[in-house]
């Protein structure tokens, strides 16, 4: 958790002022779900305000959420944001890995045998994920169990799925997904109530989606 160091000032009077400071200096500061300014910002207490819900947020930073209170004896408060392991272990659209939750198309090379095809499917499987759920040659199915990656204040969980994908070509053809998950560690939910998607890929699975086109696919 970020911390906090230093706090707001106040009095017993209305219109008490407390200035926020933010590390880094790019930050959106938020003041009760509005956006209000970067980096610093001062609020004022009317008489009938006891608080205001604060967020700060940047890229490459967890976003925290805090209550700055009338009562508190400081007139100035510090957050300094934690780097967020798991942005900066990762990939998204803007490193041109835009593949988290989505299916891709694998086509296979015409010149393997389906036996070939999914017993490299399966290598390719079992390199990255400990666990797999189903593996169904008949169906042409694959779905790994989720692969849990724990940061300080966050944990990614990652799980591959092949379907067999018919189509009216010769050449056979798998659809890919690389689903991805994260969680705060903070939350403390049942089940996967805590989880949300997450629109980057960790960058340990990136020559997973490499493996899989010069294993089986044809490169076209």
């Amino acid at each position: 958790m970020g911390i906090l160091i230093a706090s707001l000032s106040f009095d017993a009077s209305a219109g008490k002022k407390v200035t926020i400071n933010v590390i880094p200096e790019t930050a959106k500061i938020y003041v009760d779900g509005q956006l209000v300014g970067n980096g610093s910002y001062k609020v004022e207490f009317k008489r009938d305000i006891d608080f205001f819900v604060i967020k700060v947020e940047d890229e490459g930073y967890i976003t925290r959420t805090f209550r700055l209170l009338k009562s508190n004896p400081k007139s100035t408060v510090l957050y300094q944001l934690p780097a967020d392991e798991a942005f900066e272990a990762s990939a998204g659209a803007d490193e041109g890995m835009d593949l988290a939750n989505r299916w891709f198309d694998v086509t296979c090379r015409k010149d393997m045998s389906e036996d070939i095809i999914w017993k490299r499917l399966m290598n390719v499987a079992t390199n990255y994920f400990d666990n797999i759920e189903v593996r169904d040659k008949t169906a042409g199915w694959i779905k790994s169990s989720w692969r849990l990656t724990k940061f300080r204040f966050q944990t990614v969980r990652t799980r591959m799925e092949v379907r067999l994908n018919f189509t009216d070509e010769n050449a056979l053809s798998y659809r890919v997904r690389i689903s991805v998950q994260i969680k705060d560690n903070e939350c403390r939910g049942r089940g996967d109530n805590c989880y949300k998607n997450y629109d980057r890929v960790l960058r340990t699975f990136e020559p997973l989606i490499q493996e899989l086109q010069t294993s089986v696919g044809s490169g076209e």
